[in-house]
């Protein structure tokens, strides 16, 4: 390698490997101020309320809760009980072919729908992006200590 280009290479490696990047704290101090501003009231006296809420924190379509043996516990949509059978139905299936699977998850036209399973409950939720199994949990959990005896 002759001398220039050498020192051409060093150089651009330099200029390259300039780490100028800082934490943008105007636009975390914006975006803190702004959830910090949000409240979500998580009260179980009225589970419908409950529900609306859940769905407003989590930015979901729908939440449907049932026992394992496919009892319906409740839903924040009307159509719950045909949901919720088909729900019941895939995840057996699922866990007919895979051993214990954590969370099952189906696009299904515009919207996913996404089960996990969680102290003898099905939790079904449908939204408009996939969640992760770790969201599906923090979901699950959040239901039931809003819900606490309900369920």
């Amino acid at each position: 390698m002759n001398p220039l280009s050498y020192f051409i290479t060093r150089f651009a490696a330099k200029i390259i490997a300039v780490d100028d990047t800082a934490v943008p704290y105007t636009q975390l101090k914006l975006l803190h101020d702004m959830l910090r501003a949000q409240t979500f009231e998580l009260d179980g006296k009225d589970a419908k309320k409950l529900l609306q809420s859940l769905k407003r924190k989590h930015l979901l379509n729908s939440i449907t809760v049932l026992k394992t043996n496919s009892t319906l516990v409740f839903s924040s949509e009307g159509n719950g009980a045909k949901e919720a059978e088909n729900a019941a139905s895939l995840f057996k299936f699922v866990d007919g072919r895979f051993s214990k699977p954590e969370t099952v998850a189906v696009k299904r036209g515009r919207d996913w729908l996404l089960l996990t399973q969680s102290n003898g409950k099905l939790f079904i939720v449908k939204a408009n992006s996939s969640l992760s199994s770790t969201e599906l949990r923090a979901i699950a959990r959040d239901i039931e200590c809003a819900m606490g005896k309900q369920l």
